[in-house]
């Protein structure tokens, strides 16, 4: 486990002066709490730093200095949110006549800053950073009396990566990621080897396919494609062990499911050694896969992302920030650099998440300041638009414009950079979910401005539970609904392919069951309407109530009760339900449909 993480980190710094004694910690999991005490007049420096690290579901703390001053704390809602920069600064301490840090500032992944700890930043300014908006896993420097200089380390394999399993031989490859994957081929190898000789991934980005190939082909060729955007990979299993031809570990077999609950026939050889399984949290998404190849597959990781991630688009400097998922956004301010910038340089999101309000920036306020907001939350956002182009002045390829559509067909102005004709400047873009899904995050990469920008897209209800997706049907034929006194706690569908009856079920069977049918395929439901409410008993959202409308103009009666925000769902020219997706667990927190 050391040498995997030691891999997949970046060595950052170390900052300060050269005295004091060495010290390493190495890497961990994460880091979830810093503490410094900060020395007053005449020092003005950093004397002590306590590191609360998360290792194996096991906390381990290290301390460096010596405890005089203040003492402050920054602590992170760790592993959902991490911290991805150090900043701060050092200066000569005429007093302990060195070089000591001054101050330190971190930084976390959901763009949230700590207060300055120590004097506002004097002397020499410095961040430390890894790339991809890489988490801190730990920190070196030197230290006796304060704290004479620092550095970090940070994970290489960001964005939801999961650490190679396997063999170390092999040249290490990393393909980044993508925005989704389509097809996996591998070569399977048989007797006296029986492993996985070769993988080959066709990535989708920006509209675009791109292939990444490792290890040697040989044997035979196995391919496992899925239903791209609609079906995407969740999770990666298979098996590792030593081959004696090769005298070393590797991949023996690899299988896969998808968020609509397929599975893969298991591919190369038979699972044999040691098996694993490599999935993001919350049912994410494959974006990317990094690890070990030569002759053969050696090691596999795998980057997830969130379900519903669309981009990003425009440059690829500046650092990464991710602002998850919320239940909705309500306003948006962006500044507009003008003349010979033309950029947007910050971007204000006000989102909302078990009604509070939660605020992310991103880039630098410069120029002009201007806002869209919505009728929240009865309207949404439903699409993101734009330019990105390069710009002279920071020789660098910057977000030139936005724009934004909301579910009642509103549209803002273009928020940046126009042509003459009022099209947005340079290559446009649009980012947009399934079937007109509501916008629930953002994510890209920004500093002295916005560099690039993606966003997270979803079904109308909470963010909780487990993402389910029961893809395409050929129609449905009954729906049965059970409600409590809060929430809708179960459904389950009777869908129709090729002249067979196939079922799903979600949530939990509790509460007054009801049932809902229609004269398949002679009449069709062609809406989803309901309601969806904060229950302050579950402290989430969750879907309140729900009914169905059908061709014939029929109505179901209601299931549930209706509180808090109505919804509609139906295709744009009454087209007939085909399945349904969203999040459940206890309940029914989040639903979506295809028409």
């Amino acid at each position: 486990m050391w040498k995997e993480k030691e891999i997949m980190s970046k060595k950052v710094g170390a900052m300060g002066g050269n005295m004091g004694d060495a010290f390493d910690d190495g890497v961990f999991d994460g880091v979830k709490k810093i503490t410094v005490a900060i020395e007053g007049s005449p020092f003005n420096c950093i004397s002590y730093l306590k590191i609360e690290y998360e290792k194996d579901g096991k906390l381990d703390t290290r301390e460096h200095g010596t405890i005089r001053g203040e003492l402050k704390e920054f602590s992170v809602d760790y592993p959902n949110e991490y911290i991805t920069s150090v900043g701060g600064s050092y200066d000569h301490v005429p007093y302990y006549e060195t070089v000591l840090i001054k101050s330190l500032i971190f930084k976390t992944n959901n763009g949230k800053t700590s207060p300055v700890l120590g004097e506002k930043p004097a002397g020499t300014e410095f961040m430390l950073e890894g790339k991809n908006g890489g988490k801190l896993l730990g920190f070196f420097g030197r230290s006796g009396q304060a704290l004479d200089a620092i550095g970090a380390y940070f994970d290489t394999g960001s964005l939801g990566g999961v650490a190679p399993l396997g063999g170390k031989n092999g040249a290490a490859f990393d393909d980044g990621v993508f925005e989704g994957v389509k097809k996996i081929t591998v070569g399977k190898e048989g007797s006296p080897f029986n492993c996985i000789s070769y993988i080959k991934i066709e990535y989708e980005k920006e509209g675009k396919f791109e292939s990444r190939e490792h290890g040697t082909i040989r044997g035979e060729l196995q391919e496992f494609l899925v239903d791209y955007p609609n079906e995407y990979i969740t999770s990666v299993g298979g098996s590792y062990d030593h081959v004696e031809y090769y005298e070393t570990v590797l991949i023996k077999s690899l299988v896969f499911k998808t968020n609509t609950g397929k599975t893969s026939p298991v591919l190369g050889g038979t699972t044999a050694g040691t098996e694993f399984m490599l999935e993001g949290k919350n049912g994410g998404k494959l974006i990317g896969f990094f690890g070990f190849s030569g002759q053969a597959l050696d090691a596999i990781g795998a980057y997830f992302g969130l379900p519903g991630g669309v981009g990003p688009r425009g440059g690829k400097n500046g650092a990464a920030f991710d602002d998850g998922i919320f239940i909705g956004v309500k306003k948006i301010t962006v500044a507009i650099e003008g003349s010979p910038f033309n950029c947007i340089s910050y971007i204000k999101i006000e989102y909302e998440k078990d009604r509070q309000l939660e605020i992310r920036e991103h880039g630098t306020i410069r120029g002009d300041l201007k806002e869209f907001s919505v009728d929240y939350p009865n309207e949404y956002i439903t699409s993101v638009g734009g330019s990105h182009d390069h710009v002279l002045y920071y020789e660098t390829v910057l977000v030139k414009s936005l724009i934004f559509k909301t579910n009642t067909g509103r549209t803002s102005p273009v928020l940046g950079g126009v042509t003459v004709s009022g099209k947005p400047a340079g290559t446009e873009f649009l980012l947009e979910g399934k079937r007109g899904e509501k916008l629930l995050g953002f994510f890209g990469r920004s500093g002295q401005a916005l560099d690039a920008i993606g966003a997270y897209f979803g079904p109308l209800g909470g963010i909780k539970g487990k993402p389910f997706d029961d893809g395409v049907f050929d129609g449905v034929k009954n729906i049965t609904v059970g409600a409590d006194e809060f929430s809708i706690t179960y459904i389950k569908i009777e869908y129709e392919k090729d002249g067979k009856v196939e079922i799903r079920e979600h949530g939990t069977n509790r509460g007054e069951l009801g049932k809902f049918s229609v004269d398949y395929p002679k009449e069709n439901i062609t809406a989803i309407g309901g309601s969806y409410n904060h229950i302050f008993n579950y402290d989430t959202t969750l879907i309140t109530s729900l009914y169905f409308t059908t061709s014939k103009g029929f109505t179901s009666p209601l299931f549930g009760k209706t509180k808090g925000t109505d919804f509609e769902l139906k295709g744009e020219n009454g087209e007939k339900l085909r399945g349904i997706y969203g999040r459940d667990g206890t309940a029914i927190d989040a639903i979506g449909a295809y028409f």
